[in-house]
């Protein structure tokens, strides 16, 4: 549906556009999709101007990239976005957005099992829905009754029962309090009081009121909401282990078999359920004295729960406020660097490349020298020069790791320069020429962080990094990849098309072919002209898969094309619109491909422009 949608969305319709990827980024399980669909959502406010008119967008944008920084596992990188998000909401004036950024909290105090503190965020953000006015009650009873639960379900974790017990009550309140005002649907109110019974039973039966657990829990499997029956799962575990207590085995049995079916069939991938239904089931048969059955069950049980605990270790370890203020701290500073230290930085950064130099050609000027002195020591320099390069070599990775911090901390203070200059032509009080140095500013700036981001996505050419291979559908990734950039297509007027003349999967790191396809399609959207087509053909050639890139663009130079590969390349011209090229992109491109044991390589193409072609192995 949201795929239906995007063909409706003009290309100008910044907030709809950025729904739309913020939608589409939430329900792929594709991380590397993930990855696509938040950067291009937040590439839709790179000016500030831009972040002020859709305010809400904005938020929705940055919230999904912290979402990829989740996804893995990279805890702290998440937190400055949610920084970012802290300082731009207001709870009076947008409600639903710090609603949001609330429970975005609580879900990380939840995974490290810090339950009480999960709950208060739960309930901050219940509050501060509750005491809004200026909303139409349909945007937030979902939301309320949301984090009503939450927070009941947190103070059941955490064993504050009698809390956990108020909240579902004080629920189920809210729900025929805004039925009676019809703000939802019947529909809408059993499928929420199916959950909110199904816990409240649960917390019944944890205090030992096996009775009034026992009425709760039938009142939810009798209520016929046939969409949501999925989450009937767990009143019928529940029901299990209260029918067990009473000895009335035999509907035991029946609610046991009812759970495990709809597990079964609708959370294959759940890591929390099963354990759960292995533990119920354990404790059915010990009730009936059966233990070689509930032993059974009980050691599926104790296995499970030690994986999942396992996997959670390093995220419980973290203290989130400390990170929270690490984190605050660190971009304080960022904000107060100045631009004396700036110009510092751009020496220091030269310099290091000097100096790299110096020894280079010192040695080989020394060993060319002394080679000619005397031809039998020929051997014994040559081994001398081998252990020097090597001993140069990791020097020359310790620079390179120098220098990537240093582009690393350059990229803040640089963005600061253009949002400052951006600010300022936004005032009225400066004449043309002055408007036109903070413009040259403004495009300088953003042209030296882009070359930033690629120099630290490409390492620097120095690493031997381990790649973390994986099997990928390469007609998917393909098809993904093309669908993303024909929004960038769009700006010029072109169009990118993808045709499959077969399929096969690869061993690969996705994110690392999925840079280098985006890199050879983005150079063919730069250095084509408006209207023209790029053409994408995937083909499988036995033990091999040949993908070819066509554009109808400017095309290569003969005597450019052995140096189109090389890091920092001069063999390169501005894209058809003016577009900055850097020279690096085809050079991370090339060594990504040869790590992964394929080839690249361009020729003409006979209808003018360049055709780039790139085999990997199956």
């Amino acid at each position: 549906m949201l795929d239906t949608l995007k063909k409706e969305i003009k290309k100008d319709d910044i907030e709809n556009l950025s729904y739309y990827y913020y939608y589409r980024g939430l329900t792929t399980k594709d991380k590397v999709a993930l990855i696509g669909y938040a950067d291009t959502a937040l590439s839709l406010f790179s000016k500030p101007k831009t972040q002020q008119e859709f305010p809400n967008a904005y938020i929705n944008a940055l919230l999904l990239k912290s979402q990829v920084y989740l996804s893995f596992n990279r805890e702290s990188e998440a937190l400055e976005y949610y920084l970012i998000i802290k300082s731009l909401v207001n709870e009076n004036l947008n409600p639903i957005d710090y609603a949001a950024y609330t429970t975005k909290i609580a879900e990380i105090y939840g995974l490290q099992h810090r339950y009480r503190q999960a709950a208060a965020y739960y309930l901050e953000s219940f509050n501060v829905l509750n005491q809004s006015k200026n909303w139409g009650a349909n945007n937030i009873v979902y939301l309320k009754q949301s984090s009503l639960n939450s927070a009941g379900y947190y103070y059941e974790k955490a064993n504050v029962l009698d809390s956990a017990q108020l909240l579902y009550k004080r629920g189920l309140s809210y729900l025929d309090e805004e039925k009676s005002h019809h703000n939802i649907t019947q529909t809408q109110l059993n499928q929420s009081k199916i959950v909110f019974l199904d816990n409240l039973g649960g917390v019944l039966a944890k205090k030992g009121q096996f009775e009034e657990a026992l009425a709760k829990l039938e009142e939810a499997v009798a209520i016929n909401a046939y969409s949501e029956e999925r989450s009937k799962s767990t009143t019928y575990l529940k029901l299990a282990n209260v029918y067990t207590h009473f000895k009335n085995y035999p509907k035991a049995n029946i609610a046991l078999n009812k759970a495990d079916s709809l597990i079964t069939q609708y959370y294959t991938d759940d890591y929390n359920l099963k354990p759960r239904l292995n533990k119920a089931k354990s404790e059915f048969f010990f009730a009936q004295n059966k233990f070689k059955e509930g032993s059974e069950f009980l050691k599926r049980y104790i296995q499970q729960t030690d994986s999942l605990n396992n996997a959670s270790n390093d995220l419980a370890k973290m203290d989130l406020n400390s990170k929270f203020e690490a984190v605050r701290v660190k971009r304080d500073l960022k904000l107060l660097a100045e631009l004396n230290e700036h110009k510092t930085m751009y020496l220091i950064f030269s310099g290091i490349f000097i100096v790299m130099l110096i020894p280079i050609i010192l040695l080989a000027h020394k060993n060319a020298k002394q080679s000619k002195k005397n031809e039998r020591q020929t051997a014994r320099y040559s081994r001398q020069l081998e252990k020097a390069m090597k001993k140069l070599e990791e020097k020359n990775k310790d620079y390179a790791k120098m220098m990537k911090i240093m582009a690393h901390d350059l990229k803040n203070p640089i963005s600061g320069m253009v949002v400052i200059a951006n600010l300022l032509l936004m005032e009225e009080n400066f004449n043309d020429d002055e408007k036109e140095m903070l413009q040259l500013i403004v495009t300088s700036g953003e042209n030296s962080v882009e070359m930033i981001d690629q120099l630290l996505t490409s390492g620097l050419a120095v690493e031997n990094e381990v790649l973390h291979k994986e099997k990928v559908d390469i007609r998917q990734l393909l098809r993904q990849c093309t669908e993303l950039l024909n929004y960038k297509a769009n700006d010029k007027n072109q169009r990118v098309s993808f045709v499959s003349h077969g399929n096969a999967e690869i061993m690969a790191s996705r994110e690392k072919i999925w840079r280098v396809f985006n890199n050879l399609i983005v150079n063919s959207i730069k250095f084509s002209p408006e209207g023209t087509i790029i053409k994408i053909v995937l083909e499988k050639l036995g033990s091999a898969v040949r993908i070819a890139i066509a554009d109808q663009g400017i095309g290569i130079a003969e005597k450019d094309k052995e140096k189109i590969f090389e890091m920092f390349t001069e063999a390169k011209r501005p894209g058809t619109a003016g577009e900055q090229p850097f020279g690096i992109g085809l050079s991370i491109s090339k060594q990504i491909i040869e790590n992964h044991n394929g080839k690249i390589w361009l020729k003409d193409n006979p209808g003018g422009g360049t055709i780039f072609y790139v085999e990997l192995p199956i």
